[in-house]
């Protein structure tokens, strides 16, 4: 069974399953949870008030992060974000409760993009590729916010547990997006768990390397390097597994 998950990318075009996934007519939403926003994908219609309330969340997350761009966490104020977004104080605490959470808003805002967009790929994509291009596409589409969130986590210790707990978010979200992709119960089939993790291998690889010692290069680099060596190696295992199950012909020794 894991041979099966790991090179299920490996099998030809022919060998694929037809659909991997239809597109349901849905949106996705973030339910609540005990640790903050847990980021879900779950089919239900977006009322008016609630795509309003998503795009003054959104507008008041992008405005921080671009005032953050080249300042300190904790340099600014909450009273600037308000001013340059247009509105007052007491409307910023209705949709958040601190600074940190007007920040980190945009990985969960992320994670409902990255869920619908993994459910939305070509139905002949595999899982694991489904992530890691919806993934490389939506870091090319938010590259300025994804660069000035990870400098202020790398910067201020302070908002690194929440980063990991925002970054598990991300994870159930992917997770769950598989799952619909895949017509699976992610509470009861461990196969979304595996394949999100096995996806989230070279993108892993790529942030801790920005993180240490290459923080200078592009994001975008380091993601194509960490995806290309992902495919590499995923190729010679499934070429050294193709070989291994090769039915051996037995010699037979020649009588006399």
């Amino acid at each position: 069974m894991r041979v099966a998950i790991w090179i299920s990318s490996c099998m030809r075009d022919t060998e694929q399953p037809e659909l991997w996934h239809r597109m349901p007519n849905i949106a996705t939403r973030a339910l609540l949870g005990p640790v903050g926003p847990m980021v879900y994908t779950a089919p239900m219609p977006v009322a008016i008030a609630e795509r309003k309330r998503r795009a003054v969340r959104g507008e008041l997350s992008e405005v921080a992060l671009r005032l953050l761009t080249d300042r300190a966490f904790d340099s600014l104020t909450i009273d600037e974000i308000a001013a340059a977004a247009g509105v007052s104080r007491r409307t910023f605490f209705r949709y958040f409760t601190s600074k940190e959470d007007v920040v980190f808003a945009f990985l969960d805002q992320w994670a409902v993009r990255l869920a619908a967009d993994i459910v939305a790929r070509p139905a002949r994509e595999d899982p694991v590729a489904a992530v890691q291009n919806s993934f490389r596409q939506l870091t090319a589409a938010y590259d300025d916010q994804a660069l000035a969130l990870v400098r202020l986590v790398r910067e201020t210790p302070s908002l690194q547990e929440q980063e990991m707990i925002n970054r598990e978010h991300l994870r159930i979200a992917v997770v769950n997006a598989l799952a619909m992709r895949l017509g699976l119960d992610a509470e009861r089939d461990m196969r979304p768990q595996i394949l999100a993790t096995i996806a989230f291998a070279p993108l892993d690889a790529a942030m801790l390397a920005w993180f240490g010692n290459r923080f200078g290069e592009e994001v975008g680099h380091l993601l194509d390097e960490a995806l290309g060596t992902f495919e590499r190696e995923r190729d010679a295992m499934c070429a050294g597994l193709q070989s291994s199950t090769k039915p051996r012909t037995r010699r037979r020794s020649a009588r006399s």
